[in-house]
């Protein structure tokens, strides 16, 4: 019988590639999808996305581009 990682200490990286190999493991992608939830700067979409909103997104990514290559 083999242990299974401690998934509350793996980091996100880790414990996604974990999930993508295991897709079995309901518990893994749980604490994955948990630690998504909380983590502050992850983007998440509700309800369905129109073109319009991928336009807004779109212009939404390129002025944060512009703003970090004129800091530089």
């Amino acid at each position: 019988m083999t242990q299974k990682p401690d998934f509350q200490t793996m980091p996100r990286k880790e414990l996604r590639a974990y999930v993508l190999a295991h897709r079995d493991d309901e518990n893994a992608l749980r604490i994955y999808m948990d630690r998504l939830k909380s983590e502050p700067g992850i983007i998440r979409l509700q309800g369905s996305v129109t073109a319009d909103d991928l336009a807004q997104l779109d212009q939404l990514l390129q002025k944060s581009i512009n703003k970090t290559g004129d800091a530089s």
